[in-house]
């Protein structure tokens, strides 16, 4: 393979990893923003929540758009909003302009974080796709291992204005690589008169929906009259969108990819897969240290070791699926992962350490495992002028399974904690709480585990079917 292609890549990690510092500064100094602003806990939650909307709600519009552009053009604006909105972030005065500016920050991230993927799938051969596809998700593996370390450290000795600053300065350089490395992409032979507008809005609002109707920002009760009208509308916008995108010639969503059964049962996997694994890494910091009562930085460390096992799988099952099919490893990934899961929720009751770490790793691994032989079967069922479409596509299905796999987590446990004789709350335990409170978490985390076991071996099923 020509050496200069992993020049192109070089800008694409480099994407990839500040964006996630990016993210787990935001997750780490939540509680920082909250004091100097003197916020409430649902109003800190809107600093993630829009930047959450504006990703699931702009991802199939902005890869339409990627697909009418171009390309590299795209690529290089899409970085600019970002460091905009992330560097006036760091000067916000209030908590209203750090919600702006965040949000205009991930429309920018929405838009590189899809030509990163297409960057990719355009300039490497065929037969070296999956390599290409293994080394960015190695790269985001590793930055979700590294991430929390490098970002606590940041916090803690110089907060999180500076925290920022300092990723816009290594995003500048980031751009400029990509300004020098990235060659000039092939723009597909698309027209922007006929850009799908009224399936762009009808995509907006109903995925916007979507999060609101899962998150509840708003504590309206899943039985009240709002969230009832939410459901209603959600509905026949998503009614609308498939009218729309059934007869448009240019669709943002193009329908007939799922006659396909590799996109179809791809498709299908990839949303399992995330779902389950999204309910693990959701809920196992907050039983180790609520339930089993080690320290944040022993959890760390848990996590780290899993986001080990990722890198470590995603560095080889690129490579090894342009060789052997992209099939087999998918399937083995998700059998580690569902082996994994089942196996933790034994643990509930007899918490073992160096048990308890292996599993994860274990997880990490068949997740690494899967994650870039799955990219890489969807896109190869696409011509090459859908790759940005597809690539949003594909992140979209990301964020959908992590939505729903965090929001069942959190509604089963609350669910078993507010089945004892008084209502409980999560901050009303931990692990000096009498037995049988943390009893009703064990039952609640146990039950999440098994549920997430089987969504992720109905995963090895659909990979099964990827042939």
């Amino acid at each position: 393979m020509q050496n200069k292609l992993y020049f192109v890549v070089i800008p694409v990690i480099f994407t990839a990893l500040i964006y996630l510092l990016d993210f787990n500064t935001t997750i780490l100094g939540i509680s920082s923003m909250s004091d100097e602003f003197d916020l409430n806990l649902r109003l800190a939650s809107w600093i993630i929540l829009s930047s959450s909307i504006i990703m699931t709600a702009f991802l199939l519009p902005i890869g339409n758009l990627a697909d009418l552009l171009n390309r590299k053009f795209f690529y290089i604006i899409s970085l600019v909003i970002y460091l905009f909105g992330l560097l006036m972030s760091s000067y916000s005065s209030n908590v209203y302009m750090l919600i702006l500016f965040k949000t205009i920050s991930a429309i920018g991230s929405t838009g590189s974080s899809i030509l990163m993927f297409v960057v990719i799938t355009s300039t490497f051969p065929k037969k070296h796709q999956g390599l290409g596809l293994s080394i960015i998700t190695t790269a985001v593996a590793s930055g979700q291992m590294i991430g929390p370390l490098f970002a606590g450290f940041l916090l803690d000795n110089y907060g999180w204005r500076f925290a920022y600053q300092l990723i816009f300065g290594v995003g500048l350089f980031t751009l400029f690589m990509v300004i020098m490395f990235v060659p000039k992409l092939d723009r597909p032979k698309l027209e922007v008169k006929y850009m799908d507008t009224f399936g762009i809005l009808y995509s907006m609002m109903f995925m916007t929906l979507f999060v609101f109707i899962v998150n509840d920002p708003f504590n309206l009760g899943f039985y009240s009259f709002g969230n009832f009208l939410q459901i209603i509308i959600f509905i026949i916008l998503i009614y609308l969108f498939y009218k729309r995108e059934k007869k448009f010639n240019n669709p943002i969503l193009i329908l007939k990819n799922f006659s396909n059964p590799l996109y179809l049962w791809g498709t299908i996997s990839r949303i399992l897969g995330f779902t389950g694994f999204s309910i693990l890494i959701f809920l196992n910091p907050i039983f180790l240290q609520k339930v089993v009562g080690i320290s944040e930085s022993s959890s760390g460390l848990i996590l780290f070791y899993s986001g080990t096992g990722t890198v470590i799988a995603a560095s080889i099952s690129g490579r090894l699926s342009d060789k052997f099919g992209h099939r087999i490893f998918m399937i083995i990934g998700m059998i580690c992962s569902a082996f994994a899961n089942i196996t933790l929720s034994f643990l509930a009751n007899d918490f073992n350490f160096i048990l308890f770490t292996s599993l994860m790793f274990i997880n990490g691994f068949g997740i690494g495992l899967w994650m870039a032989p799955n990219m890489s079967a969807v896109l190869k069922s696409v011509p090459e002028n859908q790759y940005g479409s597809v690539s949003a596509y594909l992140n979209l299905i990301r964020n959908i399974g992590t939505t729903i796999g965090q929001s069942l987590a959190a509604t089963i446990l609350v669910i078993f904690l507010s089945s004892g004789i008084t209502d409980l709350q999560l901050s009303d335990i931990n692990s000096n709480s009498p037995d049988e409170i943390l009893q009703l978490f064990r039952n609640g985390w146990r039950i999440t585990l098994i549920i997430s076991s089987i969504i992720v071996f109905i995963s090895v099923l659909a990979s099964y079917k990827t042939k």
